[in-house]
């Protein structure tokens, strides 16, 4: 089963060429995770949660999230109001409970991301767990914080503000997708780009990596001589060189989303024009096949996140 987030909802298929159908009208999708056996989405409307794909019910929980990140024993929820919480079924049965982690709305940078974002709404964009280094949290704008257990600290310097998805590798290095380039750091200090080839110097908007395998997996939207058009890089995963594909769709898109399943790598796309996203426009799922990429299901609207 494949659950995909979209700029109208949620679809549910049975794999990545089956027929989507429409399980919540719940406006647009910030994020899908699978948690345990249950699946929770973070969308306009507020969190979802659903324990079969099919039927979702909202949770008592934040107006605004914006990111969402499920681990063994709990589940992380980024806002649009710069919150990281924790959440967690309430011990009496009824609902759910959700608690600040620090508090990365008072960080002393906060001014300098509110001047910086569109409306003066910075946000957490993306969430993740490293194995030394506790919480990471992607803002956008903003760059990237880890939580030490007591304050939220700036994590790394040299990573672009517009930070969409942290990946933390085998190793403890982390990858972030942005607004322009794709980043590494090794030690949580430093960020170097990865996307440095000239022949794909336009192709610079990142949503969202992933890895498969031994490889690093990302799409990216071309701006430029060439835009719109998308490009999916593919190399070792770190980072020493990457091979370009066109994605094979009828209408200029790039991937904007991953999931693995069954063991193959789908690619949820979103569709540009000379105006910029075109999110309300159906889009195909892309699958990697026999080491070539083909389409597979379309999906009404464009794909935000996918989970399994």
């Amino acid at each position: 089963m494949l659950v995909c987030g979209t700029h109208s909802g949620l679809y549910r298929l049975d794999g990545p060429h089956g027929d989507p159908v429409r399980v919540a009208a719940c406006g647009r999708v910030r994020e899908v995770v699978r948690s345990g056996d249950a699946r929770i989405a973070a969308t306009a409307e507020g969190l979802y949660r659903s324990t079969d794909g099919t039927d979702w019910h909202r949770l008592d929980g934040p107006d605004d999230p914006v990111s969402v990140l499920a681990g063994p024993e709990t589940v992380l929820v980024g806002t649009g109001s710069v919150d990281v919480l924790r959440a967690r079924p309430a011990t009496d049965g009824d609902g759910w409970r959700f608690d600040p982690i620090g508090d990365l709305d008072a960080h002393p940078h906060g001014e300098r991301w509110r001047d910086r974002a569109p409306g003066a709404a910075p946000s957490v964009r993306t969430l993740a767990v490293h194995p030394d280094d506790g919480v990471l949290a992607g803002l956008e704008p903003g760059g990237v914080y880890a939580f030490d257990g007591d304050f939220w600290r700036r994590y790394g310097r040299g990573v672009h503000d517009d930070v969409h998805d942290l990946r933390v590798l085998d190793g403890g290095a982390v990858v972030a997708a942005t607004g322009s380039g794709l980043y590494r750091t090794d030690d949580g200090d430093l960020w170097y780009r990865l996307d440095t080839d000239f022949r794909d110097f336009w192709a610079s908007y990142f949503r969202e990596a992933v890895v498969r395998g031994d490889r690093l997996y990302a799409g990216a939207n071309r701006w430029g001589p060439e835009a719109p058009s998308g490009v999916t890089l593919s190399g070792p995963a770190d980072g020493d060189g990457f091979d370009a594909d066109p994605v094979p769709a009828a209408e200029p898109a790039f991937v904007a989303s991953w999931a693995v399943v069954d063991g193959t790598l789908v690619g949820g796309t979103l569709r540009v024009d000379e105006d910029g996203f075109a999110g309300g426009e159906p889009t195909p799922l892309v699958v990697r096949d026999d080491d070539a990429w083909r389409v597979g299901a379309t999906l009404p609207a464009g794909a935000t996140s996918l989970a399994t």
